[in-house]
């Protein structure tokens, strides 16, 4: 390489870096590997799900899919349908997609629009919200199968493995303020989606268990198969729920309710289990707070066996609009219990509570306010995927001081957790706190 050229070189990489440090701030620990910026101006990005080298990530206005391997978008498909909360399946070879819509659209049960003038009211009989289907073991050419009305809609979804029965159950979550002739008001129920696997055109709902408090239901559910519980974030306190029987999960009758005094919580939102079921971390969505640690919008961290609440975190980085954790997943990694979520304006940020007493924040990536805004962050074999609400797809690597860094899986639906991981009481390396 002659002078000239490598002198070039180094322009251009000082250039790069100093773009990216002037966009964002990060702890040393954590770098941008890759995005998949999404260029529709006005859009906002949601969920994103796993499978294999195949990733999902949902949008309002449909989903966009790629493959982790090569980095690269493999198609853009449009579905107007909010929030579009994404799980997936394969069974068979055959690689089913699951989206939750919660804001009625026109002859949204057969069609999919292209278009956002497509949204109506829950007023409307020809309104559709609910769960779609589509196979899109083809991923560069999804197929709509199959839309399920459900009441009030689903603004969140939670696939449930009934490979027993040969089905999944998708559990429907909403939170409607707002009646019509598919919604009663209060909304005090969890419609149950039943799919056949070998003819998911025939799915339909086959249960709608009652909550309690009678009000309007549950925001999310997270599943722990191994353990058999749920944990449910309801609209006024979180609940752990026996599922022995995934049909009939005990949703009238919580295995424990858990709204401590003196904890403030904006909006029960999500919650995630320790991969050896000790530990549940529930998340406040806050529509207020800029990541002050007096406010709301925290992470909440309880023990499964008697609900004790252990501490609350809030990411020590104050922003200039508001910050609030959001979606995240827990690193099976050995001796460690490492939180990773999206914090909205707060970026992406990775929390170690291997003391639940004393949590602390070990790794970051933050945008600024006016580019990112992140939606959800999730572990997924040794990278960290961000589905940013107004940049799109984000891929991070966290760098750590020992090797493997956590368990391999074949696919993630993040609301459903499946086996048991305990890992060894020793810790293969210990993370420092993040610099600021």
């Amino acid at each position: 390489m002659t002078l000239r050229r490598l002198i070039v070189l180094l322009a251009l990489v000082a250039a790069i870096v100093g773009a990216q440090s002037a966009s964002a701030a990060n702890s040393p620990n954590m770098r941008l590997d890759y995005s998949l910026l999404d260029p529709t101006s006005g859009r906002t990005d949601s969920d994103i799900a796993f499978w294999g080298n195949i990733g999902v990530a949902g949008n309002y206005d449909g989903f966009r899919i790629f493959n982790t391997q090569t980095r690269q978008q493999l198609v853009s498909f449009l579905c107007r349908g909010p929030q579009n909360d994404v799980s997936l399946w394969e069974h068979d070879g055959r690689l089913l997609l699951f989206m939750s819509v919660d804001q009625p659209q026109i002859n949204g049960l057969t069609v999919c629009s292209q278009v956002r003038s497509s949204d109506t009211t829950v007023t409307d009989p020809n309104g559709f919200e609910g769960i779609r289907i589509f196979d899109i073991t083809d991923p560069t050419a999804p197929v709509y199968l199959k839309g399920i009305r459900t009441n009030c809609g689903s603004h969140t979804n939670t696939l449930v493995p009934d490979l027993a029965n040969n089905r999944v159950l998708i559990y429907s979550t909403t939170a409607s303020t707002s009646g019509g002739p598919y919604c009663q008001i209060p909304h005090n129920r969890i419609p149950i989606v039943g799919v056949p696997l070998n003819a998911p055109e025939k799915a339909s709902v086959i249960a709608e268990p009652h909550v309690i408090p009678t009000l309007r239901g549950c925001h999310d559910i997270t599943v722990f198969l191994e353990i058999n519980k749920a944990a449910a974030s309801c609209e006024s306190e979180g609940q752990l729920w026996d599922i022995t029987d995934p049909a009939n999960p005990g949703t009238a009758t919580p295995l424990m309710r858990i709204d401590p005094p003196g904890v403030v919580v904006n909006y029960w939102h999500s919650a995630a289990f320790t991969w050896d079921g000790q530990y549940v971390v529930f998340d406040d969505e806050s529509f207020t707070n800029t990541c002050q640690p007096s406010g709301d919008g925290k992470i909440h961290i309880f023990r499964v066996s008697d609900g004790a609440l252990m501490s609350s975190f809030m990411i020590p980085r104050p922003q200039t609009s508001y910050c609030s954790v959001h979606n995240g997943n827990i690193i099976p990694v050995a001796g460690r219990y490492l939180f990773v979520a999206g914090w909205y304006y707060g970026g992406t940020s990775v929390v170690d509570f291997t003391n639940p007493a004393q949590p602390q924040e070990v790794a970051y990536y933050d945008f600024t306010p006016t580019s990112g805004q992140s939606w959800s962050s999730y572990w997924y074999n040794g990278r960290i995927y961000s589905n940013d609400m107004n940049r799109g797809v984000d891929v991070f690597n966290m760098l750590t001081p020992y090797l493997p860094y956590g368990q391999q899986w074949t696919h993630l639906n993040a609301q459903t957790q499946e086996d048991l991981y305990i890992p060894s009481l020793t810790a293969l390396g210990q993370l420092r706190p993040a610099k600021r």
